[in-house]
């Protein structure tokens, strides 16, 4: 026969626990839970991107009023991801552009990049623990040759500017501290910086920093990036990238300045009003400031006066209205 007495000596403690279990508060259960499932070797990925095109034209037939016509579009593309991993993470961007307008029967650039940036970074264990140890490499050029312009065409004849000429590319290892909301700051003590001149014209004439004849030249020094992105107010977003190198073998104190900004408004999901501005300085591209020019006295002498050149600050701002995609 059966013996059930010790099953049924232990009836209550088991009813005890059953009961434990079924009154305990489900808050507690749901912390349990996520407890559980957190993991932080867990992969994080947020992936950005962009795409826009704005296009403006303006047809005149017999206007009084006098006018050219004209057509122009700017197309763009700017993609971005960041992938976290415990205390590594890692980003990569691309933004490209191309702007042409036609006007007098012929085409001319408005706008013209090509820049393929990647950054690794690691969080830093015991010293300087807000702080991540970071390498960046920035790879930036354009699309289409550039031409001097005569009479407010370009001269193909003479070129001044071509793809990979110049073509930058930027190696730099350094400290990331710890990123804000809005802005994020990579300092680099140790940077190399390769100018690229494929084109053999502009390589025989040193163009942009470049010994004549050579078709690169490396440089090493310091580097700091700082990237902001502010809602000024609802629809209205401003973003921009200082970027500042120091050559430390050749006149440290002359500092390379690229600085871009953009300021979006916002209409709806589709329609986006784009305000850019693009500010450059390097003390090694050489820039005519002045044209050479002839003049004339009273007593009839001519007296040639050549071109004033030097480095100076290069400014392109565009102002666009079109249509955009949000991948």
């Amino acid at each position: 026969m059966l013996n059930l007495r010790p099953f049924l000596s232990h009836l209550p403690l088991l009813f005890m626990a059953s009961s434990a279990v079924g009154q305990m508060p489900v808050p507690k259960v749901e912390t349990a839970v996520m407890a559980r499932d957190e993991n932080p070797l867990d992969t994080i990925e947020t992936f950005k991107g962009t795409l826009g095109l704005n296009l403006s034209q303006t047809a005149l037939t017999n206007w009084a009023g006098g006018g050219e016509s004209s057509v122009a579009f700017t197309a763009l593309c700017n993609l971005s991801e960041n992938r976290e991993r415990g205390h590594r993470s890692s980003s990569w961007g691309f933004d490209a552009a191309l702007g042409l307008l036609r006007q007098q029967g012929g085409w001319r650039k408005t706008d013209d990049r090509l820049i393929l940036t990647g950054q690794w970074n690691t969080a830093m264990q015991r010293a300087l623990k807000d702080s991540r140890l970071s390498m960046l490499i920035d790879a930036r050029t354009q699309i289409l040759p550039g031409y001097n312009l005569v009479d407010g065409l370009p001269d193909k004849n003479h070129k001044i500017s071509d793809f990979l000429s110049p073509g930058y590319l930027v190696a730099a290892a350094g400290l990331a501290p710890k990123p804000g909301k809005n802005s994020k700051i990579f300092i680099a003590p140790f940077t190399a910086k390769l100018t690229v001149l494929l084109d053999d014209t502009l390589s025989a004439a040193g163009a942009f920093g470049v010994a004549a004849g050579q078709h690169s030249r490396l440089e090493l020094g310091g580097y700091i990036r700082w990237n902001l992105t502010a809602s000024l107010m609802e629809n209205i977003k401003w973003t921009h990238q200082i970027d500042l190198f120091s050559n430390y073998l050749n006149k440290p104190g002359n500092i390379d300045v690229n600085w871009t900004g953009l300021l979006e408004l916002k209409v709806n999901e589709a329609l986006r009003t784009t305000i850019s501005m693009h500010l450059i300085y390097d003390d090694d591209v050489v820039l005519e400031k002045e044209a050479a020019r002839t003049e004339v006295n009273d007593q009839g002498v001519v007296t040639s006066i050549p071109a004033v050149l030097g480095p100076g600050t290069q400014f392109k701002e565009v102002l666009s209205i079109g249509v955009s995609y949000s991948l």
